[in-house]
């Protein structure tokens, strides 16, 4: 049963040691068009606007554009983020924004976002550590201002699972008041069954923690089951169909963080944590006219995944789901700093601090764009790397790793439809 909890860690965390990955060359032809750098004016952002305009056109007909991050720590990439996702929201109808952050949190937060004047204790009650920076509160300032002037408002929404609290409360805020209530009145089990298992998660960030795991086992086990259950009863309530999709969303949702001990008990296969992900996104894509941005990792909204196929993938989900629908933007630095915690699970309190870049790995991607002698650029891809060229790239979660463990070796053309390249970058600033 410990191996579960486990097996739950490795799905979260991207970074996992790869030497003999990183250390291989490509071997191969290396000659990539130079020509086809795009540069970019960062200063501001009426001249970063100017500057990405072709990019953005790239983006005119797709429904998901995701935004991926080659840190989860660094400022350049809150910002330039922030800049492209304003420009999709103002002038191409894109009507949420979504963060690698736990479905129900995000609910929770923007039921509140538009009235509640403390961004800073909303965030670090509903955000990961890894979000709760003053780069991504610019960005929900600005979603709050916006939706105060307009009647079609920026829904900020999440796609991932960790804890399992908030869809309790999230089930408890939806459903109070509605003709399925009476239902609340058998969710104390699953509200246990929750408390222990995020307890765990938190816990086993400490060295003195122990944890039953026979017990914890058997009570997500439990509360998967009754989960189900609830689930049901939602499903054949006479409720607005808004209400009962984003009830059985906080349902499913649930079950996922049950799910690696239910899959183990029950001697079933559990859905990876991208495809799950992915699922999720496909359901808030149902609302009328829906046209999202994503907010995640590098490794998990690129076309493949990484460490052969161990992590990421739900840009291939999507692209399969959304057929010429989908876009995803990658982010990348050689060197500066980035912010990262040592704590292994990432939770709402991780403490985060800044850390120096590793240099970049010999023949990797990272070197070839610093060899360009261009601050700040954008490419596609298929039109940069014309040789279909493997080199190794950085693909750095949210700890201090940064060197060669952290590389793959990748096609750039097979990962991303565009790829967005800043030298030097600095860490992301934590909120006090």
């Amino acid at each position: 049963m410990k191996n579960i909890l486990f097996s739950i860690v490795t799905a979260i965390t991207l970074l996992l040691a790869n030497p003999n990955l990183a250390n291989a060359q490509n071997k191969g032809a290396s000659a990539v068009n130079n020509k086809a750098l795009n540069a970019l004016n960062i200063t501001d952002y009426k001249a970063f606007k100017k500057s990405v305009k072709p990019l953005i056109k790239q983006m005119d007909t797709k429904a998901i554009v995701a935004l991926g991050e080659g840190t989860h720590g660094t400022a350049e990439f809150y910002k330039l983020r922030f800049w492209i996702s304003r420009i999709l929201v103002e002038e191409k109808g894109f009507n949420h924004i979504a963060f690698e952050n736990d479905y129900s949190d995000c609910w929770l937060l923007n039921r509140r976002l538009n009235t509640t004047g403390n961004l800073d204790s909303l965030m670090k009650k509903y955000m990961l550590s890894i979000w709760q920076n003053h780069e991504t509160k610019e960005l929900l300032q600005w979603v709050k201002t916006y939706n105060a002037k307009h009647s079609k408002k920026v829904t900020i929404s999440g796609i991932d699972y960790v804890f399992a609290q908030p869809d309790v409360a999230m089930l408890k805020e939806i459903l109070a008041g509605t003709s399925a209530a009476s239902v609340l009145d058998s969710i104390a089990p699953l509200a246990r069954a929750a408390a222990f298992q995020d307890e765990a998660w938190n816990g086993l960030n400490r060295d003195n923690y122990e944890v039953n795991y026979d017990s914890l086992g058997k009570s997500s086990y439990k509360g998967y089951l009754l989960a189900g259950k609830l689930g049901k009863k939602i499903a054949n309530a006479n409720l607005p169909q808004q209400v009962k999709t984003d009830a059985l969303l906080a349902i499913t949702n649930i079950q996922q963080a049950f799910a690696p001990f239910y899959a183990s008990m029950a001697k079933k296969p559990e859905a990876s944590r991208d495809s799950n992900m992915a699922y999720n996104t496909s359901v808030i894509m149902q609302k009328p006219n829906a046209k999202m941005i994503i907010w995640a990792h590098n490794g998990h909204v690129a076309k493949k995944a990484i460490y052969k196929g161990v992590v990421g993938g739900t840009g291939g989900y999507l692209r399969k789901m959304f057929p010429g629908k989908y876009f995803v933007v990658g982010t990348g630095t050689a060197t500066g700093t980035f912010a990262a915690t040592t704590e292994p699970r990432d939770t709402y309190t991780n403490p985060i601090k800044a850390y120096k870049l590793e240099e970049p790995l010999k023949d990797s991607w990272e070197e070839k764009f610093v060899q360009t002698n261009v601050p700040a650029f954008y490419i596609m891809p298929a039109q940069y790397n014309t040789t279909n060229a493997v080199n190794p790239m950085r693909f750095v979660g949210y700890t201090p790793k940064s060197g060669a463990s952290t590389y793959d070796k990748i096609n750039i053309t097979d990962w991303f439809d565009a790829y967005l390249f800043v030298k030097d970058t600095n860490a992301a600033t934590p909120l006090n």
